[in-house]
This record gives structure tokens, sequence and C-alpha cells, in this order.
């Protein structure tokens, strides 16, 4: 017999080395060569003899060992073994060939890029290709496709590409619509985070737009909008008072009739789609924004006969209210932006200033101001973190008494003074 032969034969006879020779498979297949170590533990009788009588060495006493592979290998030196390699043995003794991890892996790679590369190929388009690049390139929401991949469930996958192939639309469409259009299934992207995930690499590729791995309900919205694709578009809505807003270049009458009635309007995403322009009643005039709706109504009572614009929020800002004041701001116009003191309040006016720097003014949002209209409300430490992602010098004093402080201040105690910085402003 030859010498690897005889190796085969002796360690085949030998069922004291089987669960070595296990832990020897697995990890030449994890390094991809013969080599590092394995543990073997709660050694058995016949295992320590066995060892012993390999090594030269006393094994009687462990509970476990720690072999290396090569100096088990070494072993074959001097012996009627030599020249015999231990990745031939072991796949002879297991009856199966080793697979190297790295190879199968390297070759699962392959074939899950030659996949996405296909589907490129088959919906071409610039958003296809941005799509697949951030795949390959394995960004941070890549995860949800290769688990689709790995699960073989691929007519999702194509789903989505099908779906960014006709992005950005043209004409605003409703998510149920444009799903049934691609698809053939209305719902086919009411729960599908792949189709969000692609759609966020895909703007963060073309305008470097954050993305967010844990996304809400109103930047989900935000980000179907900038694609064309409407998610929820009626109860989605602003509220407002002195402002005009035009279509296909047409001065919407009835909004000029609203503010000549004193009366509000609440318009909804569905509506504001389909704007040109919206401007301040008053030519060059400012616009306030306010975050509650007693605030705004009080402010109205006050001020209804005065030729003033103002818009409500109702706190945190929906897609109504952002594209209300992305249009103003395409105007130009002077927004001044007042909400409540406390954490999330500010962070609302800070993400809305980032958004347009040059348009946006602080409203009341002073030392002062905030002292003198405390309330009994603490804040809590969770909820006092939160101001520490804002970085503007223009609000550090008042940041720094709301640590100090730690109570909220509401906005309802403002009125008098916001009442009367708009009789002022629009003198």
């Amino acid at each position: 017999m030859s010498p690897k032969e005889e190796a085969i034969k002796y360690f085949r006879e030998r069922a004291g080395f089987s669960r070595l020779f296990l832990e020897f498979a697995k990890r030449i297949e994890s390094l991809g060569y013969v080599g590092g170590h394995v543990v073997l533990t709660k050694l058995t009788q016949e295992e320590q003899v066995l060892l012993r009588n390999w090594f030269q060495k006393d094994y009687s006493s462990q509970k476990s060992a720690k072999i290396s592979l090569k100096k088990f290998e070494e072993k074959f030196e001097g012996t009627r073994f030599e020249g015999t390699s231990l990745f031939e043995v072991v796949e002879e003794v297991l009856v199966r060939k080793l697979v190297y991890k790295k190879e199968e892996k390297d070759e699962n790679e392959r074939l899950k890029s030659k996949f996405f590369k296909v589907l490129e190929k088959t919906y071409m388009s610039e958003t296809s290709t941005l799509l697949t690049t951030a795949i390959l390139e394995k960004h941070p929401l890549h995860v949800g496709f290769s688990t689709t991949y790995n699960r073989g469930t691929l007519n999702e996958l194509e789903n989505v590409y099908k779906a960014v192939s006709v992005l950005p639309l043209e004409k605003p469409i409703r998510l149920p619509l444009f799903a049934e259009k691609v698809t053939g299934n209305p719902h086919e992207f009411d729960n599908d985070g792949k189709f969000i995930s692609a759609l966020q690499m895909i703007r963060e590729k073309l305008n470097g737009v954050a993305i967010q791995n844990n996304p809400n309900a109103e930047f989900i919205n935000q980000l179907l909008f900038d694609f064309g694709i409407l998610k929820d578009d009626i109860t989605n809505d602003v509220t407002i008072f002195g402002l005009i807003g035009e279509r296909n270049g047409n001065v919407l009458r009835s909004w000029e009739e609203s503010f000549r009635e004193k009366s509000v309007r609440n318009e909804p995403l569905r509506e504001i789609a389909k704007l040109d322009r919206v401007y301040p009643i008053k030519k060059d005039g400012p616009v306030f924004v306010v975050e509650n709706s007693g605030v705004f109504s009080s402010i109205i009572d006050e001020l209804e006969d005065c030729s003033i614009s103002i818009i409500c929020t109702h706190g945190q800002f929906k897609l109504a209210a952002i594209q209300i004041i992305k249009l103003l701001a395409k105007e130009d116009c002077t927004i001044y932006y007042s909400g409540d003191f406390d954490p999330e309040g500010l962070l609302m006016a800070y993400a809305l200033k980032q958004r347009h720097p040059t348009n946006i003014r602080y409203w009341n949002y002073s030392v002062e101001d905030y002292v003198k209209t405390l309330s009994n409300v603490e804040i809590s430490s969770n909820r006092l973190q939160k101001l520490n992602n804002i970085k503007d010098v223009e609000l550090e004093n008042l940041l720094q008494q709301m640590k100090e402080i730690k109570k909220v201040a509401y906005q309802e105690k403002q009125i008098k003074d916001l009442v009367n910085d708009i009789k002022n402003f629009t003198k």
C-alpha cells in the first residue's frame, strides 16, 4: 500500500479519531488551507490514549486538548505515512470533498453579482444602475437585498427593479396605483422595506440626502414624493391663512376668496402637489409658521383683518407642510418659525432651518422668551439628550438654559408677544 493508503486505513480503523477529523475538516474549510488549531472538549478515554500515542504526551488528566493541524501533519514524517497530506487523509477518512468556505463564498458572491447585473441590464435606467452599484458596494441598506437573494425569492427583487427603472415620475401617482401598474399587485410595496431602501440608496447617490436606518412615516412620505409617488395625499394636510397659490400659471381664486372671507384652509397634499407657486398675500411680506393649532387660531382671531400669511403645522411636520414651505422658499420668502420650548420642538425648528437656511428665521427663541414662558413640566434626561443633536450657534445659549432648568415652555404663553411681533413685522 502507498503511504496515503496506509494513513487512510490507520485512521479509519480507529474510531477515537473521528471527532478530531470532523473538527479538522471544519477548520480546513474555514481557513482554506491546513493550519490553525482545533479544540476537543470532554475527551474520552480512547481519545486520550490515541492522542498520547500520536504526540507522545500524556493526556490522561486532561478534559480538553488544543491540537495544531500542522503539528499533527508533521507527525507523518518518519513513519509509513510520510509524504501524505493531512488534507487528503481527512477527505478520504470522512468520505467527502472539503470545500473551502472562502471559495464557496466567492462563488456565491459571483453568482449574486451576476444576478443583479442581469436585472440592471434588463431594466436599464440611471436609477437601476445606481441601485446595482449600491448593492454590490455593500451599502449599509443592501442587507435586505442579499437576504432576499439568499432566500431565493427573486421575483421580489425583480419587482423592485421594475419599479425603480421608471422613476422619478413626471406626474405624481398614488402608491397603490403605481404598484399595480408596475407589478400587477396594488399592495406590492405596502410593507416592502427593500423598495424604501432602494429609493434611499438611489436618492443618496443622486442628491446626497442622508439615509435613515429606521425611517418614520413622514420620512417615507417625503422619500416617495421625491420620486413622484404619493402615499397619503388626503389626510396629509397643512392649515394656511393668507397665502396665494398658482397652478399652471393661474392664480387659484378659491385661495383668494378664502382670505377675503377671513377663512383658513386645510390644504391636503393632493392639491399641494399640483401647485407651481405659493407666495404671501402681501407682496414681499413675511410668512409666519406656528406649531400649535390653538396658537394659530388665537393669532388669526386678533389679526384676521390684516394682510398676514400664516401656517400651522399641527406638531411634527407633515409632507404637506414641508412642500408648502419649500414652495415659499423658492419665492425667496422670509419665514418666521415658532414652536414649543422642548427638545422635539427645538429639533423641528433646527431641521427646518437646515432645509432652508437663508429663508427660515427663529421666532421668539431667545433665553428671555424661554424663561418667561416656563411651565412646571420637567424634561427627562433622555429627552434632554436630544438637544445634543442641535449644532447652531444661534441657539447655544437657549440650549444651555434648557439643559440647566430642565423644563418645558409652551407656545400658548407667547400668543400676545407673537401677535405684537406680527403687527410690527407687517407695518
